[in-house]
C-alpha cells in the first residue's frame, strides 16, 4: 500500500516547492506513522539514494544556514520504504530503478543550474546572445533525450528484480 495518495504528494510539493528541510521531512513521515529519522536521511544521502541538500543562508547575524532538499525526495523516500518493505536491501535499491532514477534527477537539476548560469553569463556579456541561446536550446534537447534513455536503461536493469 502506498504511503501517500497522489493528492497528498501534490499538496506537499506545492507547499515545499522551494525546498524542504530535514525536520519537515521527518515530520511528514511521522504524521503518516512511518519510521523515518534524520540519521536515516543522512544515510540515504551518503548512499546516493537521495540528493544532497542545498545550503540556504539565513538573514541576520550569526544565523548560519539551513539545508533544503528538493521536494521530490518525499516521493523517493516513499519508494525506498516501499522497496524495503518488499524485502530489498539498500544496495539493491541503490542499483535498481529507484536509486538510478534518483541519480538521473540529480543530473537534471545540475544541468538546469548550469544552463541558468550560462543564460546569466550571456546576458552580462551581451555578445552573440542569439547563437548562444540557440546552442543552449539544442544542448538541452540532446541532454533530455540522453536522460530519457538513461531512465529507460534503469528500468530495464531493474527487471526482473532480484528481490521480488
Amino acid at each position: 500500500m502506498a504511503i501517500f495518495k497522489a493528492a497528498e504528494l501534490k499538496k506537499i510539493e506545492k507547499k515545499y516547492q522551494d525546498g524542504i528541510s530535514s525536520a519537515a521531512l521527518v515530520d511528514i513521515f511521522a504524521r503518516k506513522k512511518e519510521r523515518f529519522s534524520e540519521p536515516t536521511l543522512r544515510k540515504y544521502v551518503q548512499l546516493g539514494l537521495l540528493p544532497k541538500s542545498k545550503r540556504i543562508g539565513s538573514r541576520g547575524r550569526h544565523r548560519g544556514s539551513a539545508g533544503l532538499y528538493p521536494v521530490t525526495v518525499v516521493r523517493q523516500i516513499a519508494k525506498i520504504k516501499k522497496e524495503l518493505d518488499k524485502g530489498a536491501t539498500l544496495e539493491e535499491i541503490r542499483l535498481g530503478t529507484v536509486g538510478l532514477v534518483g541519480e538521473i534527477a540529480t543530473l537534471e537539476r545540475v544541468y538546469r543550474n548550469v544552463q541558468s548560469r550560462f543564460n546569466e553569463a550571456i546576458k552580462v556579456q551581451r555578445v552573440g546572445q542569439q547563437s548562444f541561446r540557440k546552442s543552449l536550446g539544442q544542448d538541452k534537447k540532446r541532454m533530455q533525450k540522453q536522460l530519457m534513455s538513461l531512465k529507460g536503461l534503469a528500468v530495464k536493469l531493474d527487471t526482473p528484480r532480484i528481490y521480488d
